[in-house]
């Protein structure tokens, strides 16, 4: 690894590491970590096999149609990426052994690891990892990370050479991101939009069927390149009531649960059969404004106005059970270009009807919004404390709460919505990351900017922020775009949350990952 190459991956490892740190996170298992069995005798076989259960389904598993962190863990367990992305933050070599960059940031090579199979016995070839990088680079739903590679291409039969338009830092955690997944070529050709259904990779487990609304199925890849996991065979289970699974975890029916509702926390902390694990997250919560044509909010009156209604403290403490941090800035505080001391709009519910008058709009309760939400308890929780702060300034609000997939395509996909709270996490450590993806005009559509903004005096500062190689002038940027943003009241920041998964304490290798990534080729039983 060359200078420069070993200079960038540590200096993105130490900011992701520091800024958590700063946010006093840690671990907070209950029980000791790990178990073992009591009495003399001879211990039982180690089990083969784990239930891993999410409050959600995915809908396929095509690393370059996924935009959402619940698809990726599970694709990171099909689909290998070139670098993984540590616990830590740090980034390590996966598929690519090794790479180099250039002097002036705009190339890199990649040397693959030797050796790999498809799942489907099929070697890994360079065509089918370029095939798999132009993929994700041209597809409108990998774009948050993508944007910033213009292609892809094979240097000879060993490596591969990635090139960007512009220098950018952070760029090993998009190639990290499994959105990036090696997916063989000829299997996609095979499958055509049935891909995601049938998903063939280098990872360390097979896809083997996925019963919708239920569970999908996966067993080990004993071919694969780095060893054959410790588990065999792997059940994800989908138990969209955040009740029924943490009783089915303490029941033992589940052995993970991957984001346990707030309102289940004490108690499976304090179950000793049990390891609670909560840490500061990348998360950024936020109310959404419909900005477009077919909405009440694409008038910026109304936005403005409304702003003043909103009370970030009081959905965190009424709609998150008060676990997190207030949040005034469009990214995390982990990510680079976060300013601590900007401020939006203060709760003023006067202040609200004063400029609801003003610009035309009664205060009687015949202004009425539609919420549109995620069912799950983080969004919609939320959803009912936002429509009680629209009542009081006279706005009568209903509260639509869809299934996830349903809320995917119809709201962040679909734009048929008027407001809706929804969160995203800083997958990459840096502003660029939430305040592109989400405030972008290039980005409209594919669950990315599905407010609608379209703001070329924004688009013109957060190109600049993008492309530029000075830190201070990157900062001052991101802090003029989140005044941009603040002043058309596009969206507001609302907070942070923590992470946290639960699981059974005989199972080790479950630990706190920076961006919540979970890899259970690393878990095996006591």
């Amino acid at each position: 690894m060359n200078k420069m190459k070993k200079g960038v991956a540590l200096l993105l490892a130490a900011i992701l590491v520091l800024a958590l740190a700063a946010c006093g996170g840690t671990a907070a298992p209950s029980g000791s970590a790990g178990g073992s069995t009591e009495g003399g005798a001879a211990s039982a076989p180690a089990r083969e096999d784990l239930n891993f259960a999410f409050i959600a389904e995915s809908q396929e598993l095509d690393p370059a149609k996924t935009s959402d962190t619940l698809t990726y863990i599970v694709l990171s367990q099909v689909f290998d990426t070139l670098v993984r992305i540590e616990a830590d933050g740090s980034i390590a070599p996966w598929l690519a052994k090794d790479w180099t960059v250039s002097e002036d940031g705009k190339e890199v090579i990649f040397e693959i690891q030797e050796g790999v199979t498809f799942h489907n016995g099929d070697p890994l070839t360079m065509e089918d990892v370029v095939f798999s990088l132009n993929r994700a680079i041209a597809s409108p739903q990998a774009a948050k990370f993508t944007a910033v590679f213009s292609g892809a291409e094979k240097v000879d039969e060993k490596s591969v050479k990635v090139t960007l338009p512009n220098a950018y830092a952070p760029f090993l955690y998009s190639i990290g991101n499994p959105c990036m997944g090696i997916v063989s070529e000829k299997a996609v050709n095979e499958f055509g939009d049935d891909f995601g259904r049938n998903p063939v990779g280098t990872g360390a487990y097979k896809y083997v069927d996925w019963v919708s609304g239920e569970k999908m199925t996966l067993t080990r890849n004993d071919a694969w390149w780095h060893g054959p996991a410790p588990i065999k065979d792997v059940t994800l289970r989908f138990i969209s009531d955040a009740g029924t699974a943490a009783i089915s975890l303490e029941k033992g029916e589940i052995d993970v649960l991957f984001k346990s509702a707030t309102s289940d926390r004490d108690t499976l902390m304090a179950n000793s059969n049990l390891n609670y694990y909560e840490w500061p997250s990348a998360l950024c919560y936020h109310v959404s404004f419909n900005n477009g044509e077919n909405s009440v909010f694409k008038d910026r009156a109304l936005r403005e106005a409304v702003s003043y209604a909103i009370d970030p403290e009081a959905i965190l403490i009424g709609g998150l059970d008060g676990i997190g941090e207030v949040l005034e800035f469009m990214t995390s505080p982990a990510a680079f270009g976060y300013d601590p001391d900007f401020k939006q709009n203060e709760y003023n519910p006067e202040k609200a009807k004063q400029l609801l008058e003003a610009a035309g709009y009664p205060t009687d309760g015949s202004l009425t919004v539609r919420i549109r939400t995620n069912q799950a308890a983080s969004y919609a929780g939320p959803c009912e404390i936002i429509q009680e702060q629209l009542r009081q300034i006279g706005i009568t609000a209903t509260v639509d709460k869809l299934e996830r997939a349903t809320y995917l395509d119809e709201v962040t996909r679909n734009f048929d919505y008027d407001i809706t709270f929804y969160v995203i996490t800083a997958l990459i450590p840096d502003a660029d990351y939430t305040m592109y993806t989400r405030l972008h005009s290039s980005m409209l559509g594919a669950g990315n900017n599905f407010t609608q903004t379209n703001i070329p005096e924004l688009d013109k500062v957060l190109d600049q922020a993008r492309t530029s190689q000075n830190e201070a002038e990157r900062k001052e940027l991101y802090a003029e775009a989140a005044q941009i943003t603040k002043d058309y009241a596009t969206l507001i920041p609302i907070c942070t949350g923590r992470y946290n998964i639960v699981a059974n304490k005989n199972l080790k290798g479950v630990v706190e990952h920076a961006i919540d990534l979970h890899y259970m080729y690393d878990y095996s039983w006591e």
